[in-house]
């Protein structure tokens, strides 16, 4: 009888085992769709931003969605021809605006902020893109996205700067 009551605690205890790793892999492969969730919800969404932001949202044509971190998400969309982007704050339903960059040819950025990227430690760095920011609580600010390849591991390293329009670096909004 104490050969049965062992038995029993112990398939209980490889069935709990299972039941939490089976739900461990469930939530993180559910994680890991978070972005079709992102186009999802933004598709649901897109009233929500067209009636909050008209100047940026009535006219375009959304592209893709890219989750940035837990909290935001970046909206990669075309305006005619011109290419932008826009942060929100996806955690939140009415997809709170926190920037918006218009990509700008690298010969419209103002000569003051090219000169403070050719004096910063990644000059050497190639530039991929360049953009002009506005918020909706602050003035406008750069962005230039840089790369170098990785020598040792074969992989692009990309990183974003962002200046004010005096030349200064500026802590990455987001």
């Amino acid at each position: 009888m104490m050969q049965n009551v062992h038995k029993s605690i112990s398939a209980k205890i490889i069935l709990n085992f299972l039941l939490i790793f089976i739900l461990t892999h469930c939530i993180a492969l559910a994680q890991e769709g978070s972005v079709i969730e992102d186009v999802d919800i933004l598709e649901k969404q897109k009233t929500v931003l067209t009636n909050n932001y008209p100047h940026v949202f009535r006219t375009v044509e959304i592209k893709n969605v890219q989750k940035l971190n837990s909290r935001q998400s970046k909206v990669f969309y075309e305006k005619g021809n011109q290419q932008y982007e826009a942060v929100v704050n996806s955690g939140r339903k009415d997809m709170l605006l926190v920037a918006t960059s218009k990509v700008m040819n690298e010969n419209e950025m103002p000569n003051i902020v090219m000169d403070a990227f050719k004096r910063s430690k990644y000059k050497n760095w190639n530039i991929e893109k360049t953009f002009e920011i506005t918020t909706p609580y602050s003035s406008g600010f750069y962005r230039i996205d840089v790369s170098k390849k990785n020598k040792a591991q074969k992989k692009k390293k990309t990183k974003s700067l962002f200046y004010t329009h005096l030349g200064r670096y500026k802590k990455p909004p987001y």
